[in-house]
């Protein structure tokens, strides 16, 4: 495969625009994060190369024997991550894209489409969190000193920023690439007034920027490529594993992913994988899952023998097999992951989602549906698996040979009855691998020293109370107000000043948190932990019920006087209870 002759990039972007470039059904998503794009085009216009394609020529004889994608040109983190199927007649040659597809997408984005990502801590199904933006240069100005990386200053940003900053001169590559294709483009560009009315040596980079800008789209053959032409599905199947096992960044799961697409004969395994992802993300919005998990559960649900992300064991046979499971497969995760919602769990308390994958297997053996979720008749099964799956979480079983614990857990499940989640037995099997999760007195201890924002803490708490319905939303509380736990305040509470010196160090100890619902809590806010008792219980009987649900110490009042006492009192109770249920 010698190298093609080079062509510019407005030549390619046209033959994307014109379908003649697609993309072959094994190829992954599109993954780049806008500073990636904005790294490529400071390289393109600093004389940088931009590395080497692989296409594959595809005769249109044959077009219509494989399943192709259009590139994506308005990405949307939420709801425009997926290509779209291309609609191809077989009237004429095309060419796939084998090896640069992240690239080529970067450039599409850049100079036809836009660019829309989270903006952080919001919530994810929340549509006003995706700002649209358009790739920008400031055509008057470098880089600022803080942005080491970049010689220009290239930046995605909402028209509304563009506008609004007037410390620079904002344009988009979008308008660039419809506007600038000569010289004379140029020379019209530079007229505009904020241009032409700028200090000379301003005036001097813009010219400078804008002709670097025409001659990188239009005249310099950047896209060099490999052009392979023979039609043989297997031979480019290979070649892409082994470009893709190589330096690109690409995991096991993209190349099974990949196999799978290509050997599934009823079903679009590439839309259906990353449909069901984006279904199971949907569930909540504090839990996200990858195509990783999905394609790992395939593989132990199916009864494969190797659960390795090997690329050798996923031939045609097995392909087959998880096609034909996939129905299936897919029913017992989403019930596996609507269950881990009514947990209570989230990214932040979730620390191996293939701790899961065992359930999820016994929920397929067992044949579940959704009525599981919420029958009264499976509420004793449900609280033993919300039981496993905190203390495997806690004891890290998953983290270190996770794919040996997750073979040996199936043949225990295999042979175990589905009547009941069979806990007993597939501890017994965890502890002949090493990993018993029982708890030491000593690690009691240790988790009774867990902190306010240790992603261990809720699966902690939520031991104390077996019998909470998590779905509807429990926030962790501190008991003694956080805010009312500083040196100040106490003292103003007629604390000692030794006591009131060191106490505010244990306030955010697990001693000192609670689960409360979402509403309560937040009604509960910095108040007085006996004012708010007061408020919400006026009958004793109840208030003596809370303190016991909660694990108190069985108190008339909980002046701040005594928070020492209540540390030292509730430490004695909850370590009591923990060795109960962990040892």
């Amino acid at each position: 495969m010698p190298f093609e002759t080079p062509i510019p990039i407005r030549q390619a972007i046209q033959n994307i625009v014109d379908g003649k470039y697609v993309l072959p059904a094994i190829q992954r998503e599109f993954i780049w994060e806008p500073e990636q794009i904005e790294l490529l085009f400071d390289s393109l216009l600093r004389g940088y190369p931009i590395s080497s394609f692989l296409f594959w020529e595809v005769p249109r004889s044959q077009v219509k024997d494989w399943q192709f994608y259009k590139f994506l040109t308005h990405y949307h983190e939420y709801n425009a991550r997926h290509n779209a199927p291309a609609q191809l007649m077989g009237d004429r040659d095309v060419t796939a894209v084998l090896d640069g597809q992240q690239r080529l997408t970067a450039l599409v984005i850049a100079l036809t489409g836009t660019y829309a990502s989270r903006t952080k801590n919001k919530q994810r199904s929340n549509l006003a969190a995706y700002p649209v933006k358009k790739l920008h240069i400031d055509l008057l100005g470098l880089a600022d000193d803080t942005d080491e990386q970049k010689f220009y200053a290239i930046r995605f940003l909402t028209p509304e920023e563009a506008a609004t900053d007037t410390a620079r001169f904002w344009v988009s590559f979008p308008e660039l690439f419809l506007k600038i294709k000569s010289v004379t483009d140029v020379l019209m560009f530079m007229a505009m007034e904020r241009i032409s009315s700028s200090p000379q040596e301003k005036r001097d980079f813009a010219a400078q920027t804008l002709a670097k800008i025409c001659e990188s789209l239009n005249t310099i053959g950047n896209v060099n490529f490999f052009l392979e032409r023979e039609a043989d599905l297997d031979k480019v199947l290979q070649i892409f594993i082994r470009i893709n096992s190589g330096g690109t960044k690409l995991s096991y799961s993209d190349l099974l992913l990949s196999i799978a697409t290509a050997s599934w004969k009823g079903t679009d395994a590439r839309q259906a994988i990353h449909g069901f992802v984006d279904e199971l993300n949907s569930v909540s919005d504090e839990l996200t899952f990858d195509q990783d998990f999905v394609l790992k559960s395939a593989l132990v649900l199916s009864d494969i023998s190797d659960v390795k992300f090997k690329v050798e064991n996923f031939n045609a046979q097995n392909m087959a097999t998880i096609e034909k499971a996939w129905p299936s497969i897919k029913t017992a995760l989403s019930l596996t992951v609507h269950l881990t919602k009514s947990f209570g769990l989230s990214d932040r308390s979730l620390l191996s989602a293939n701790a899961l994958i065992p359930i999820a297997y016994y929920l397929r053996k067992k044949g579940a549906t959704d009525s599981y979720l919420h029958s009264s008749a499976s509420s004793a099964d449900r609280a033993a698996i919300r039981s496993w799956l905190t203390k495997v979480l806690l004891r890290g079983t998953f983290g270190s040979m996770g794919d040996t614990i997750l073979a040996a857990l199936r043949g225990e499940l295999q042979g175990a009855s589905v009547d009941s989640f069979p806990e007993t037995q597939i501890n017994d099997r965890l502890a002949q691998l090493n990993r018993s999760i029982k708890f030491t007195q000593e690690e009691i201890q240790n988790l009774l020293a867990l902190q306010y924002k240790t992603r261990q803490t809720f699966l902690v708490l939520s031991l104390l109370y077996p019998n909470f319905d998590f779905s509807n939303g429990f926030h962790i509380d501190h008991v003694y107000p956080r805010s009312k736990m500083t040196e100040r305040r106490l003292l103003a509470k007629d604390v000692s000043l030794e006591h009131a010196r060191t106490w505010p160090d244990l306030r955010d100890n697990l001693v000192n948190l609670q689960l409360l619902q979402g509403g309560p809590n937040q009604a509960k806010s910095d108040t007085d932990f006996d004012e708010w008792l007061d408020d919400q219980f006026g009958d004793s009987n109840k208030k003596g019920y809370f303190l016991a649900t909660h694990h108190f110490p069985d108190w008339s009042s909980f002046p701040y006087a005594k928070f020492g006492d209540f540390i030292a009192e509730r430490e004695a109770i909850l370590k009591k209870y923990l060795e109960k249920v962990l040892s």
